[in-house]
């Protein structure tokens, strides 16, 4: 670990956000520089992701230094910080300006294997009802009924007991699918009493690592978090659908769901993004960084870090499907239940 004047202060550095260092304290000349340094120790210290990324944060030190040495305005010192980070290849490092505008310097382009407006396509004409606009719905879908939700996010004022009650009520169905493909980010509090609705009995719901201490940095041992049902659960088999748009908290859920009986993945392998969730820290002028402290694995150990959770059923699906007003994750699900597709419209 490489020392500075500035390495003691990171120590006291606690909590969910908190201050590296006042501006006013660097002076010119060397102003970037100090806070290259600031950055370098922060993460030094703090993240979690240099063992899953194998990256060697002392060579991007020699590296950059002199880099930032150089730098003479905010414009170039925020560039080098981004490029600085993005060898992480790090979906969980956010840098924010002074206005919050954010930048995420690792954000590679995924495949999305729905489509929205397709998806409803099929279900409205089956009386799909958004029970929160943006967050999840619901309907009973297809000649055969087959329960259908959809969800968008694990925001954390999602209406659980709602689920819970209709859920409660199709206890009888043999089947019910869970499509996830367009969930992105919410809370882990919602997730799990969302998965613990399934749980037959205490579970390995995922398993988590973190720094072992500032001075290395290699992780924890893992640790498990068990999943506690929640009195009556539904017993059925659960289809989940699921694709390359699922990272952080949907690959958490689907760690959860993967490790009970009666469930299976249908689509595509998600994104790979379990260094989550991440801490927010204040830079000098005005600007923050959040970064993850924490990364979680399957319960048997397997990373999903940069690998992604491999579906059990996988279940092509192109651009032109979705052009064509067709979903192939969809119509697979229901004929892998037995159960006749929803109808729609052809487009060809």
């Amino acid at each position: 670990m490489k020392s500075c004047s500035f390495v003691l202060f990171l120590f006291f550095l606690s909590g969910f956000s908190g201050c590296i260092d006042n501006p006013s304290t660097i002076d010119p000349p060397d102003v970037y520089e100090a806070e290259f340094q600031l950055l370098w120790d922060l993460f030094d210290s703090r993240y979690v992701g240099f063992q899953t990324s194998g990256t060697d944060w002392n060579a991007l030190y020699e590296q950059y230094k002199p880099q930032a040495g150089a730098v003479s305005s905010r414009e170039e010192m925020t560039a080098l910080t981004i490029d600085l980070l993005s060898n992480l290849q790090d979906r969980g490092i956010t840098l924010y300006d002074p206005a919050w505008n954010s930048e995420k310097p690792y954000s590679p382009s995924v495949f999305t294997n729905c489509n929205l407006d397709v998806l409803l396509e099929y279900l409205s004409p089956w009386g799909f009802q958004w029970m929160q606009e943006d967050v999840w719905g619901y309907c009973l879908a297809g000649a055969d009924s087959v329960p259908c939700f959809i969800f968008l996010s694990w925001d954390g004022d999602m209406n659980v007991s709602l689920f819970d009650n209709i859920l409660f009520q199709l206890q009888d169905e043999p089947a019910v699918i869970l499509d996830i493909r367009l969930c992105q980010g919410g809370q882990q509090g919602t997730l799990v009493n969302v998965a613990r609705r399934f749980v037959d009995q205490t579970r390995i719901g995922f398993l988590t690592q973190q720094r072992l201490n500032a001075q290395t940095h290699d992780l924890t041992l893992p640790a498990a978090y068990n999943l506690i049902p929640r009195g009556w659960h539904y017993g059925g088999t659960v289809v989940v659908l699921a694709g390359g748009l699922d990272g952080a908290s949907s690959e958490m859920f689907l760690s959860c769901m993967s490790s009970l009986p009666g469930v299976t993945i249908i689509g595509d392998t998600t994104m790979g993004s379990a260094n989550w969730p991440s801490e927010l820290w204040e830079l000098p002028d005005g600007y923050h960084v959040a970064f993850p402290s924490q990364t979680f694995l399957l319960p048997d150990t397997t990373m999903i870090e940069g690998t992604g959770i491999l579906p059990d059923i996988a279940v092509e699906a192109t651009e032109d499907d979705f052009t064509e007003g067709v979903d192939p994750v969809l119509e697979y699900a229901f004929q892998w239940l037995g159960a006749e597709p929803p109808r729609v419209r052809a487009r060809r």
